[in-house]
């Protein structure tokens, strides 16, 4: 016989008890904004008085607040279309029952029914959920985490750093160590470790940060499976949506990417298709969004407004203390310095046969590159340094290096290459520069307006033979080299303060 496992009503009717309450609560919340009176009335009451109000409104912000207060999460766009449409349907006294069967099945398949929920009004949200969750620091993430901290201690900024919850239906507060991930990485506070993985019991009580009349800035790129999520926020919760703008690179040189970035981009333009505001880190990387905008009223869309914010071109007081603790010596062979993630479009491998051919014809020089990258993209390189290095000469590839020991080597070089033939901004120049250290670069784009200030030699990334002619320059004509490191000198660095008052002024604009 089967044995039946008796049932606890006395727990059923306490968890029963609970969902109410929460319900209940996050209900409260969206009636109060909505300015809808509840008092007195009992759950299902008070949800029926929203549901008509939603189906009267004119606005899909009320739809999609009472979706949020319902769930506890952020409905994607099919599922506000789905009670768009039930609403419609639906009469006054009915309108209930089509707010249920619309959110049904998000129901039954997400932890929700405990969450609490708190508008966060009129005020900057900023999204910073990669760099709050991840020990990862290239080029983005450079960018939130010298940016963010900027606004810290400004009371006439006021600002709420949120990231995704476990199961990416909301926004969430970040925790004691995310904060120190954004805003202290040059000093950290904590000690470094993983966050600790939510049972489901841990998701269903969550706290949800909701997004109402404020401004929503996306400071990173977001993970592909949000983006839908940020396109309904866009679209319906009458919030202003402001980006960062960093490239089109993945459908511009999709060629040297694998498919799926391009898949993955593609969606994160649907995001950029319903924003107010682009913040293009360069005028190259703002031109590339203005042609992707141009192309949005074939289908009845305006798009967003796209102005450039250059990126800073300072380092940080820890970069320039690391730099600074080591020298050339007299003696020792120069050092060159090729700094980036190991891509097709970075052209490592244009940097790797001009010193190969410079090797062979008698110059001694240590190179070094720098930078992660897939297995794919690295396995030929990487055998490619070894069997050069077997044959004598002197090159390096670093897949995981600190901070502090890039910086150092920034200090020992003679100087750096970054033929790159296409970036958004492209911080390994500027970041060369800021530490006096010349630079062979690309002549076009945005490292062209990096470059065209000075302290840099600019080739066609697709002209092995000018690579090799400006690292042979930089490699014997002193004079040429501190003729670029006087250049550099005299240069003024945009400092990350700057870049963060303009980011700021654009969006509380």
């Amino acid at each position: 016989m089967t044995s039946v496992v008796p049932i606890d009503r006395d727990v059923v009717s306490d968890e029963v008890d609970a969902l109410r309450a929460a319900l209940s609560g996050r209900l409260a919340v969206v009636a109060e904004a909505l300015a809808v009176d509840v008092s007195g009335l009992t759950p299902s009451q008070t949800l029926d008085a929203l549901a008509r109000v939603a189906r009267a409104s004119s606005s899909p912000r009320d739809r999609w607040l009472l979706y949020v207060g319902l769930t506890g999460t952020f409905p994607s766009v099919a599922e506000m279309g789905k009670l768009t449409r039930a609403l419609l349907l639906a009469t006054p006294a009915t309108a209930l029952i089509a707010v249920l069967q619309s959110t049904l099945d998000v129901q039954s398949r997400t932890h929700s029914g405990l969450r609490t929920i708190e508008l966060v009004r009129d005020t900057v949200i900023v999204d910073v959920d990669f760099c709050a969750k991840y020990e990862h620091n290239t080029g983005i993430q450079r960018v939130v985490r010298h940016t963010v901290p900027e606004w810290q201690d400004d009371p006439s900024r006021a600002h709420r750093l949120v990231a995704w919850n476990q199961d990416s239906t909301g926004y969430r507060e970040l925790t004691d160590l995310q904060r120190d991930r954004v805003l202290h990485w040059s000093d950290r506070q904590l000690p470094k470790s993983a966050d600790p993985v939510l049972t489901d019991r841990q998701l269903a009580v969550e706290h949800v940060l909701v997004p109402w009349d404020s401004v929503l800035l996306i400071a990173e790129v977001p993970a592909f499976h949000v983006c839908d999520t940020l396109t309904s926020i866009a679209r319906f919760s009458g919030n202003r949506v402001d980006l960062i703008g960093y490239d089109a690179i993945p459908l511009v040189m999709a060629d040297t990417l694998p498919n799926a970035e391009s898949e993955r981009f593609a969606h994160y333009l649907t995001l950029v298709k319903h924003s107010r505001r682009v913040h293009g880190i360069s005028e190259s990387a703002s031109n590339e969004f203005r042609g992707f905008v141009s192309a949005l009223p074939s289908q009845g869309l305006t798009g967003p407004e796209v102005v450039t914010t250059s990126l800073a071109t300072e380092v940080s007081a820890v970069a320039r203390e690391a730099a600074g603790r080591v020298a050339p010596e007299s003696a020792a062979d120069p050092v060159v310095l090729c700094v980036g993630s190991h891509e097709p479009r970075k052209n490592q491998d244009a940097t790797l046969f001009a010193a190969e051919l410079l090797h062979r014809e008698g110059h001694r020089f240590r190179i070094v590159f720098v930078g992660g990258g897939s297995r794919t993209a690295t396995m030929h390189f990487d055998k490619r340094v070894a069997a050069l290095s077997k044959l004598g000469m002197r090159v390096e590839s670093h897949r995981r290096l600190g901070d502090a020991e890039l910086w150092g080597l920034f200090g020992i070089a003679r100087f750096s290459v970054f033929v790159s033939l296409h970036e958004g901004f492209g911080l390994p120049v500027a970041e060369s520069l800021a530490l006096g250290v010349p630079v062979v670069t690309s002549d076009f784009g945005s490292l062209d307006e990096i470059a065209r200030v000075g302290g840099c030699l600019q080739v066609d990334p697709r002209d092995d033979t000018a690579i090799v002619d400006a690292m042979r320059r930089l490699l014997t004509d002193d004079a040429l080299h501190s003729s670029l490191v006087a250049d550099i000198a005299r240069q003024q660095p945009k400092t990350w303060r700057a870049y963060a008052d303009e980011i700021w002024q654009g969006v509380a604009a």
